[in-house]
């Protein structure tokens, strides 16, 4: 655990005791670190200029999270670039077996609610899981996702043939036609940006923190899309999130956008075995 020693002692956090492995690094090496001290933290180990890319983009998306001062997140310690790899130094949150879901959803919106402008975007690179998404702004949020998320993962998934050439044509046509199905304009809300049921935490204190962000501004539907999609959360946590937004115009085609996003990227990295469920999402926004 070189890197992890020589991350420490630049931060100055002491020397540790012994490290163990977390469940969840399924791209990083996660670790949680147990001071000489006594005190215990989490460190992300990745090697080479990619892994270097995904922790800086995970380290500027929980910065502009903590900013926003609204959502539970661990606090960063620090980033630090070694020569040959990147660790990522974060506080340790003990799991909790049970946690208020209301109260997540509440504050989940309380953040979607914060004034961001009104462009929609990120002034760099995200890392959606292995996937990169690039940096770049529009006003109009249906060509923000549809010409700078949809379309490039619809080519990545024709090029490595997981769908055909056909079908690409239709997911293409959908796209042209977003603009028919969700709003333009939506309100700009800071996102997390990959809200699955293991990026939300139970901690002790009944808080439930939000892990691994892939932070942009966008439609705040998204990020509840997110969670719906692949279940294992409690219900109480979405529902008290569309209590606190109000009713929201064309849900469910908004909804259906941000799915197509995650299940594009789902295939692109997983194959196409997720192909059926994209089409479903799809079919609500072809119109």
């Amino acid at each position: 655990m070189i890197a992890i020693t020589a991350a420490l002692q630049s931060l100055g956090l002491g020397p540790y005791a012994n490290c163990s492995p977390l469940a969840g690094g399924c791209i990083h090496d996660v670790q949680r670190v147990r001071l000489v001290s006594g005190d215990q933290l989490v460190c992300k180990v990745a090697g080479g200029g990619t892994g270097r890319r995904m922790l800086e983009s995970e380290h500027r998306g929980l910065q502009a999270m903590l900013d926003a001062q609204v959502v539970h997140l661990p606090e960063v310690l620090g980033l630090v670039d070694g020569d040959d790899s990147t660790v990522l130094v974060l506080e340790y949150l003990p799991r909790a077996a049970t946690a208020d879901w209301a109260a997540a959803g509440r504050e989940m919106a309380a953040m979607h609610r914060l004034p961001m402008g009104h462009r929609y975007g990120c002034d760099q690179e995200v890392w959606l899981g292995g996937t990169c998404l690039a940096a770049g702004w529009d006003d109009d949020w249906c060509v923000f996702l549809g010409e700078r998320r949809l379309r490039p993962l619809v080519r990545d998934v024709v090029d490595m043939k997981a769908v055909d050439a056909a079908t690409g044509r239709h997911l293409d046509r959908v796209i042209d036609q977003l603009h028919t199905c969700i709003p333009s304009q939506p309100h700009a809300s800071l996102l997390h940006g990959d809200l699955w049921a293991g990026n939300l935490y139970p901690t002790e204190g009944g808080r439930v923190a939000m892990l691994d962000p892939a932070v942009s501004v966008g439609d705040a539907v998204a990020d509840p899309a997110m969670t719906l999609l692949f279940g294992g959360t409690p219900e109480v946590f979405v529902h008290t999130w569309h209590e606190e937004m109000g009713e929201l115009p064309q849900a469910q085609e908004r909804i259906a956008a941000a799915q197509m996003l995650h299940l594009l990227n789902h295939v692109r990295l997983f194959g196409a075995g997720y192909v059926p469920r994209l089409m479903e999402v799809v079919e609500v926004l072809a119109v």
